[in-house]
């Protein structure tokens, strides 16, 4: 399932990791070629990532363990649909839902 994952890095961990040997990038970067996101965003301004990927529900546990651990937070998971199959996805659904008493 693909999803929008969020999650705001609190400022004692940032600053923690901030200061370690090579800072926050390689564990971004590991985070990056590990869940291969097809779109990811740092907000301007604070600590906070935003990922669209495609995660079974091992990945989103594993991620899940990465964030928490890493970044003294956890990841908030938000199914989404490609605006380009929602028409058709919309249409199979309201067909089904008609059938319910």
């Amino acid at each position: 399932m693909r999803y929008l994952i969020y999650f705001e890095i609190p400022a004692e961990a940032g600053n923690s990791l901030d200061f370690e040997e090579g800072g926050p990038g390689p564990i971004l970067g590991y985070v990056m070629d590990r869940f291969a996101p097809e779109a990811s965003y740092t907000q301007a301004g604070m600590r906070a990532v935003f990922m669209v990927a495609d995660l079974d529900e091992a990945q989103m546990t594993e991620l899940m363990l990465i964030v928490s651990k890493k970044f003294g937070t956890y990841p908030e998971f938000t199914p989404v649909i490609p605006g380009a199959t929602t028409p058709g996805i919309a249409a199979k659904a309201i067909e089904e839902a008609k059938k319910a008493p």
